[in-house]
């Protein structure tokens, strides 16, 4: 197979199998010749791509090119280039390899996308819902076996509250643990010790935000600092959360319907609106949008050198709950 196509939410894993096709493929002393990386938006993207995958490796080993699909099949709109693009495909060289990642599958209604299918291999990582604790708790399973970590239940219980679905962290958290087992089993005490719970601390954090306790979302979001959580992180995931909650309260008081609700919020279990209304069930949109407001102001701020994180997240959190 010549054509592999790879897409998804879980960018760790996803990059995990592009390093393990590049290091199967491609002669290490040869990759800067070897491994050719084509991306952006120009109309000729494709005619790059295309000449580069026709075109034999250097030295020793095989030959990737690597394009990302929105930029591909962007300068590939013209339909009626398909039978060109067929041909294409179909000739590349046996030591050559087209590589098309993206965080979504392409749309496979689009006639030049069925012929890439048609041709490609295919593959998909996707990122386990933050809701998903099975999934989370498979996600956990699978680290432990890979870092030969022995789990009993209450640890990975522990672990799937306090990781959740961050692949990035799971696999380094697993690889410290693994150096501090040593082959042994670890007690749930030992391993929170070692593997901070940032999830349930921005939950807190957020909570403490939204009832105007200021006090309180002081205490959470030092302890995020001092767990190193960076402040770009710690704002950007707090606009998404309140992001989320204003979308939700909207739409509850213009009496948009569940599924829009959802739609609108990206929600991917759609059951999880019920406890976004309860969260926000008692809180005005002006709060949420005044809220919202700040955290991009901080975002810009934290990015020019200002450091307002801890002033802003006060500022927030004293806000009038019943600001309409």
């Amino acid at each position: 197979m010549t054509v592999y196509l790879y897409y998804g939410e879980d960018s760790y894993s996803l990059n995990q199998k592009i390093d393990y096709l590049a290091n199967q493929n491609v002669h290490a002393e040869w990759k800067a010749f070897n491994y050719i990386k084509l991306f952006g938006n120009e109309r000729n993207i494709a005619a790059k791509v295309f000449t580069e995958v026709m075109t034999l490796p250097f030295g020793e080993g095989n030959k990737i090119i690597h394009t990302d699909s929105d930029s591909l099949i962007g300068s590939l709109s013209n339909e009626d280039n398909n039978q060109e693009l067929e041909n294409q495909l179909s000739r590349i060289p046996s030591s050559n390899i087209l590589l098309i990642t993206g965080n979504k599958k392409p749309d496979s209604r689009r006639t030049v996308v069925k012929t890439i299918l048609k041709y490609a291999q295919q593959e998909e990582f996707p990122l386990v819902p933050s809701w998903d604790k099975k999934g989370i708790v498979n996600l956990i399973g699978k680290y432990a076996a890979i870092h030969q970590v022995k789990l009993t239940p209450d640890v990975t219980d522990y672990l799937a509250e306090a990781i959740g679905n961050n692949t990035t962290r799971t696999d380094s958290e697993f690889a410290k643990l693994a150096v501090y087992a040593s082959g042994k089993i670890i007690s749930v005490e030992e391993v929170k010790q070692l593997v901070g719970n940032h999830n349930t601390d921005y939950l807190k954090l957020t909570i403490a935000m939204l009832r105007n306790h200021p006090s309180l979302a002081i205490v959470q979001v030092s302890k995020l600092l001092d767990n190193n959580e960076h402040p770009l992180k710690i704002v950007a995931t707090l606009t998404s959360i309140f992001r989320t909650w204003l979308i939700t309260k909207a739409g509850v008081e213009t009496k948009l319907s569940d599924t829009k609700i959802a739609e609108i919020a990206e929600l991917k279990n759609p059951k999880r609106l019920y406890y976004l209304k309860e969260e926000v069930k008692f809180v005005g949109v002006q709060k949420l949008k005044n809220s919202l407001t700040l955290l991009v102001q901080l975002e810009a701020e934290l990015k020019s050198g200002i450091d307002n994180l801890i002033s802003r997240i006060v500022e927030i959190s004293t806000i009038s709950s019943r600001a309409k």
